[in-house]
């Protein structure tokens, strides 16, 4: 079909061209046209639905698997957008509040968990794997796992995200939340994990057979203070993730 400015099309927010190019015969077309209308979306907030209809529809609907999965993750950015904006609404009208409640201290609310049980999670940034529970303490360190450390702020213990830690976790007796759960069942040792605000895919440990591959996914940079790679939660990165030879995409990240 040739090419399209882009651009122009989402400038002028002309959604009725883009939905063309969701079935443009160039893959790199299509994706181009998935991103343009991400962007319209964004930009039009509530005002207009019109290019969020058209994801929502290509994302079940498209003869194309790829504009499908392209679809489904800009539909997750537009998602985490919106949560942004409804939490700093509500954060605004909460601190409009917080002189009626300067007097009271708050402790922020934890997960409840049943008596005696402990359970592994990733951490928000995944940065670590955090074991918690309500018969945790300093004293009582789950299993003899090395890297442990007792965070006494939010009262959990943390260790490194390796096999090693997961394995000696769960033979300890702790429950594996799901997100870790499909870590330490893959084949790879290699995984690309979810921050949970959806800003961040972070890839964790044994990098170094892709780590050519990975420096040209776009956005991609190593953080030598976590030793991990991070990339933006975005379409033309998770596409080209999902197609790297040796790493585990958790299916969380869509979630």
């Amino acid at each position: 079909m040739g090419e399209y400015d882009f651009d122009r099309l989402t400038r002028y927010k002309r959604v009725d061209v883009l939905s063309k190019a969701l079935d443009d015969e160039n893959e790199h077309q299509r994706f181009k046209a998935v991103d343009a209308l991400e962007a319209v979306a964004l930009a039009s907030g509530n005002a207009d639905s019109a290019a969020r209809d058209i994801l929502t529809q290509a994302a079940t609907q498209s003869a194309h698997e790829d504009v499908k999965l392209h679809a489904r993750i800009a539909l997750k950015t537009l998602d985490t957008s919106q949560e942004d904006r409804i939490g700093k609404t509500e954060e605004q009208r909460k601190n409009g509040a917080q002189d009626l409640k300067r007097n009271s201290v708050h402790k922020p609310l934890r997960e409840h968990h049943p008596e005696g049980r402990l359970l592994c999670e990733l951490d928000e940034d995944c940065t670590t794997l955090i074991v918690r529970g309500s018969t945790l303490s300093a004293r009582n360190k789950p299993s003899a796992i090395k890297g442990g450390s007792w965070d006494k702020e939010e009262r959990v213990w943390r260790f490194p995200i390796n096999r090693a830690s997961i394995e000696s976790l769960k033979n300890g007796g702790v429950v594996l939340h799901p997100t870790v759960h499909c870590l330490c069942t893959s084949s790879k040792n290699t995984w690309a994990v979810g921050t949970r605000n959806k800003k961040w895919v972070k890839v964790l440990g044994d990098t170094h057979e892709i780590e050519d591959t990975l420096k040209q996914v776009p956005g991609s940079q190593w953080d030598s203070a976590e030793r991990a790679w991070i990339i933006p939660f975005k379409a033309d990165s998770l596409k080209r993730l999902i197609r790297i030879d040796g790493l585990y995409v958790s299916p969380f990240i869509l979630d």
